[in-house]
């Protein structure tokens, strides 16, 4: 008597809708997972990682959500009313939510205009930092101390971004006080053949002096040059201290900042010596 009971209780129209939606949730699922691989496979070699991912996203949710409406549909529930639900819904939801709705927005703009990628050193306002991740709502950055900073990507796409590693090269300067006895022609003779010198630095474009003003205590001048993006730091070290030598080599003179003190001619000036 149970077993037929319990044979009539699958029977009933509810539980074989049940079945069916659970059937479509579960063969739209195994097929947005393969669709979404097998996109992933194609663009891997075209796009970025980002690129990549967005478009898995979008293919993931798709099937899914095409699934579930076609399972819902074979069913026998009615669609109609579901959308007329839904559209109420989404009108609360996106009052209650449009600074989401605007990052992920940002998000999608972002990731299909690329100012920058994963790995990328990127500056926004006072904000410096290496890209971590670039998500749909917002962006990671890790600074040079080792901190986190996540900024949304509605501010990422109103702000001023400078990609500090997006080419290759990066062009340097050094500013120099030189004495106002000294010879400029002279000046820029030893610095650009310092600078030429250095393996360091590239040959081309070659080292470029400038003149760039009179100071209080001496000449400002200036010698910009062009290095390989990774040894930056390390070319600022070797011409800073190769400049140094070639000027005192040259016996110019990189003055100190100097005061004149005038006094009145009747006003006198006490001085005391201390052995």
């Amino acid at each position: 008597m149970s077993s037929v009971y319990f044979i009539d209780f699958f029977k009933q129209d509810f539980v074989i809708r049940i079945a069916t939606i659970c059937l479509a949730v579960l063969v739209g699922y195994l097929l947005a997972k393969t669709t979404g691989r097998a996109i992933q496979k194609a663009l891997a070699h075209r796009l970025d990682a980002h690129q990549v991912e967005l478009f898995r996203r979008i293919s993931f949710y798709s099937i899914l959500i095409l699934s579930v409406l076609t399972g819902l549909n074979e069913a026998g529930i009615n669609l109609s009313v579901l959308v007329g639900a839904a559209g109420v819904a989404s009108v609360a939801i996106g009052f209650a939510s449009q600074t989401t709705m605007s990052n992920l927005i940002s998000g999608v703009f972002m990731l299909l205009e690329r100012p920058f990628v994963v790995g990328d050193t990127i500056k926004v306002g006072q904000t410096v930092g290496e890209v971590n991740s670039l998500g749909l709502l917002s962006t990671l950055l890790r600074t040079p101390e080792n901190m986190m900073v996540r900024i949304p990507n509605e501010t990422l796409m109103k702000s001023e971004i400078t990609n500090v590693t997006r080419y290759p090269l990066r062009r340097l300067e050094l500013v120099v006080g030189i004495s106002y006895s000294a010879d400029i022609s002279a000046v820029q003779k030893a610095l650009v053949e310092c600078l030429s010198a250095l393996a360091i630095i590239r040959k081309s474009p070659a080292p470029e002096f400038a003149f760039k003003s009179f100071s209080d205590s001496a000449m400002q001048v200036s010698i910009g040059f062009w290095v390989e993006r990774e040894r930056s730091v390390e070319a600022l070290t070797l011409a800073a201290d190769g400049i140094k030598k070639s000027l005192e080599a040259a016996s110019i003179k990189m003055p100190l900042p100097q005061r004149s003190l005038h006094f009145a001619e009747d006003q006198r000036l006490k001085v005391e010596v201390f052995s």
